[in-house]
């Protein structure tokens, strides 16, 4: 078994059973491409269907922490997505955090392709808009702290569940650099942001990445969804707590924690 299999296959029991990864399992993972290796392989180990993507690093300070010139992406599993409101055990050792996002479900296909795809073609594959909240967390020791890029990356750059709030499909002409999103621990509000957060607008980080996966040979199929980063920032949780992301007209989006 190589090191990048061997990793995926730690990863993904860690995934599905708890407990912890060493750091140095990752040392001979050089690169970022390599890192999307070890994604690919800890995919192949899951056989779970896929619901969309997670994006990740959408803002440059934490582009500048990981050492990374763009953001990163995994995938998204169906069977790990669920409805607000909605109750979710996790795991006491792999420092659990939620993220406020604009998601977007697509109802047309982004094929794999030579050209990279223009603003105007992706969003023409959009159907809705849905507020949600994603549950993140590290599988590596030590959590997030001095992380770097591969091991984010090995590790489905942080991704533990998807929580949807309610699909809108009048979302064209919305302005959402500008759509104000609030997050709230046991009913204090303990961040605000907006979709600014997110490479200046979610739509720029749908475009992104749509031409990324593309490059990958990946292409979006109808009816997935894109996760397009955290507007409230990585929020820490504990076993007790009830957090609610506040996307005002669009509706909340609820999650209790145990």
């Amino acid at each position: 078994m190589t090191s990048a299999s061997a990793l995926a296959a730690a990863l993904w029991r860690a995934r599905q059973q708890g407990g912890l990864v060493p750091r140095d399992a990752a040392a001979d993972i050089n690169g970022v491409a390599a890192a999307y290796d070890v994604q690919q392989n800890a995919w192949a180990l899951g056989g779970m269907a896929r619901a969309g993507w997670k994006v990740g690093a959408t803002s440059q300070i934490a582009q500048q922490r990981l050492g990374l010139a763009e953001p990163a992406t995994a995938p998204v599993w169906k069977p790990e997505c669920l409805d607000s409101p909605c109750a979710v055990a996790m795991p006491a050792d792999q420092f659990t955090s939620v993220e406020s996002e604009f998601a977007f479900r697509f109802d047309g296909d982004l094929a794999p392709r030579d050209e990279p795809y223009t603003m105007d073609e992706v969003l023409a594959a959009v159907g809705a808009v849905i507020p949600a909240i994603e549950v993140v967390g590290s599988r590596f020791a030590g959590g997030f702290t001095d992380i770097g890029a591969e091991r984010l990356i090995c590790d489905m750059v942080a991704n533990k569940g998807w929580v949807s709030g309610t699909p809108h499909e009048d979302w064209r002409g919305r302005d959402f650099a500008g759509h104000a999103v609030s997050l709230a621990r046991n009913g204090a509000v303990i961040a605000e942001g907006s979709g600014a957060e997110v490479l200046g607008d979610p739509f720029n980080v749908l475009v992104w990445t749509a031409n990324h996966l593309s490059v990958r040979g990946i292409g979006l199929a109808a009816g997935e969804i894109v996760s397009t980063g955290t507007c409230t920032g990585i929020q820490p949780v504990e076993a007790g707590d009830v957090m609610v992301a506040d996307f005002g007209d669009l509706g909340a989006v609820e999650v209790a924690f145990s």
